[in-house]
């Protein structure tokens, strides 16, 4: 039995917001996996979303329960680098892309899920992220901050994913920033995975306002960082939500300040009976331009969306100076790998003179996005 049925049963998907899900790599996969789980434990109909997963490795994906699955150009595996996971996309893209579009959903907004220091999901996130986003999709992320116990190499494969993303942030719809530093990562999953379904099924009924499709997608679909709180039907009052938001127990990165350009409010119960004092939450949360309010919602949740927040540049700061700091040891464990000394020991025998090799660090540039991609193949 479905460990989520008693939680959701009671609870119908929104059908009319259409969301496509796309795990990259076994952190986005594992996400994607736990989001199914409980929209399968919904009541109702929910073909309006629609879950995919891909990987370089094998063994991570045959680990997850998803409807669909990619494997990537039979590759045996990233091995946490970057470039083996963009070198075996772009070999891939060809076939995989057709697929993949096979598994979006008309009109949908289709989140890509990754962690943001792994060598498969790093990659490949940000390439998939705009190629898709040159073929006209609407794209939101969730991704994933190591640890401050992670290694130098995950610590760094996050600070350059990060930038990508950053770059791409404009053009992009809610950017979801999970932080290993808030808990035991396998919580953190299924605690978002919670929280997103929760989104999903904000249905609002009343004549004092409701959150329509039009406003959760524009919650949705703001551009930079979003975070998301809820609160039983009992339990939506400001000091409740601000605590949750505030307390130790939040999943998502710190916020550098008070910035937030949309808030959307859906609340179990009437404007009459709200427990939340708006002057009270904007004091607490930050005075957004844009607000949204629903009542009476069907889901019987307090559910609020934070967009358009600063994205958490401090964390990401803090941990590019970490990497920096053993900048020696990085250096080091290149040198040890790849140099090859040069040797002026003249051989009696053959004559010859022992030289080191060059090679050419020399990156073909494409026009778009799926041309770049495709560059980055290797010549045979």
């Amino acid at each position: 039995m479905n460990e989520n049925t008693n939680i959701f049963k009671k609870k119908n998907i929104n059908e009319r917001l259409r969301v496509t899900v796309i795990g990259c790599g076994a952190c986005g996969n594992g996400i994607a996996a736990e989001i199914e789980k409980d929209v399968l434990a919904l009541e109702g109909e929910k073909s309006n979303i629609s879950f995919v997963g891909i990987n370089t490795s094998m063994e991570d994906l045959n680990t997850v329960s998803l409807s669909h699955k990619i494997h990537i150009n039979n590759s045996k595996g990233a091995a946490c680098d970057r470039e083996n996971g963009i070198q075996d996309l772009a070999e891939s893209i060809d076939t995989i892309l057709p697929e993949l579009k096979e598994y979006i959903l008309e009109d949908s907004i289709v989140f890509i899920i990754s962690s943001l220091g792994g060598g498969t999901g790093s990659a490949i996130s940000p390439s998939l992220a705009e190629v898709l986003l040159e073929s006209g999709y609407r794209i939101g992320m969730v991704v994933v901050l190591p640890s401050d116990n992670e290694s130098l190499k995950i610590k760094d494969n996050a600070r350059l994913t990060f930038n990508e993303i950053e770059e791409l942030k404009p053009q992009m719809g809610s950017i979801f920033i999970l932080d290993n530093n808030a808990a035991e990562k396998q919580k953190i999953n299924r605690t978002f995975a919670s929280l997103f379904t929760s989104v999903l099924c904000i249905n609002n009924k009343s004549q004092d306002g409701n959150m329509d499709l039009a406003e959760i997608e524009a919650c949705l679909m703001t551009p930079s960082f979003s975070i998301i709180t809820r609160a039983g039907k009992g339990k939506g009052t400001t000091a409740n939500i601000v605590g949750i938001l505030n307390g130790n127990s939040n999943i998502f990165a710190k916020r550098d300040d008070k910035v937030v350009s949309v808030i959307g409010i859906s609340e179990a119960v009437s404007a009459k009976d709200s427990k939340i004092d708006m002057p009270e939450l904007r004091k607490e949360v930050g005075t957004a331009p844009v607000e949204f309010h629903g009542y009476l919602s069907g889901s019987d949740e307090n559910v609020v969306i934070l967009s358009g927040l600063t994205m958490p540049y401090k964390r990401i700061d803090a941990m590019t100076e970490s990497v920096q700091k053993e900048a020696g040891i990085i250096q080091n464990a290149v040198k040890a790998t790849t140099e090859v000394r040069t040797v002026n020991v003249m051989d009696v025998f053959s004559k010859q003179e022992i030289k080191g090799t060059e090679q050419s660090n020399d990156k073909p540039k494409g026009i778009s996005a799926l041309e770049k991609l495709k560059a980055k193949r290797i010549s045979k």
